[in-house]
């Protein structure tokens, strides 16, 4: 049995952990056991099994502390090579409306679990405050050179860019026209708007 000690680290990484176990484990049917220490992680994992129909088992150990066991069946390919062309509309520095400092870490932490997926947006357009979180010093300026290796476009709105005065700050990806941004909403399978 392969096993996930996944105590004391944050959404989303109890679940980033597992899909790699899950995805790396090849044709063997290994049960994997996952140690988490917050429900919201046994949630998150249960979700993502249910979803890949993966059969599971619960255990709490003591008030906060869980082990989930996870039961693949050999040969269950639950990874789509399918792709979906989506783009990724990003209007603001934070994930949300509220509190700053949560709305900052919630976006690092969805840009970090875009790395970690197995279907990547085709394109990141950054607009509006947005255009902040492709200069050089942003919190997520690593994840987005990661998402770039993997072949992602990272575009940044050239209006928002003069707006803002950020020629001289653009780190990573290209400044584009809202022509070409309008061009590839329209081509795209699908688009989301954050």
């Amino acid at each position: 049995m392969l096993k996930i000690n996944a105590l004391g680290k944050p959404c989303p990484i109890p679940v980033v952990e597992t899909k790699k176990a899950l995805r790396d484990r090849g044709e063997q049917n290994e049960s994997i056991e996952v140690s988490v220490d917050n429900q919201v992680s046994v949630n998150n994992i249960t979700k993502m099994t249910d979803e890949l129909g993966i059969e599971t088992q619960i255990k709490q150990l003591k008030d906060e502390y869980f082990t989930i066991t996870l039961m693949p069946k050999k040969g269950l390919d639950n990874f789509s090579n399918v792709k979906e062309d989506t783009v990724l509309m990003i209007g603001s520095k934070t994930l949300g409306k509220g509190d700053s400092a949560l709305g900052d870490l919630l976006m690092k932490s969805y840009i970090y679990s875009l790395t970690e997926l197995d279907d990547l947006p085709s394109t990141l357009i950054f607009f509006n405050e947005g255009a902040f979180l492709t200069n050089y010093g942003s919190p997520i300026l690593a994840d987005l050179k990661t998402l770039q290796e993997k072949e992602v476009t990272i575009l940044t709105c050239g209006t928002c860019v003069d707006f803002y005065e950020l020629e001289e700050k653009v780190a990573i990806g290209d400044v584009t026209n809202m022509f070409t941004i309008s061009e590839i909403q329209m081509k795209a399978d699908k688009v989301v708007t954050l």
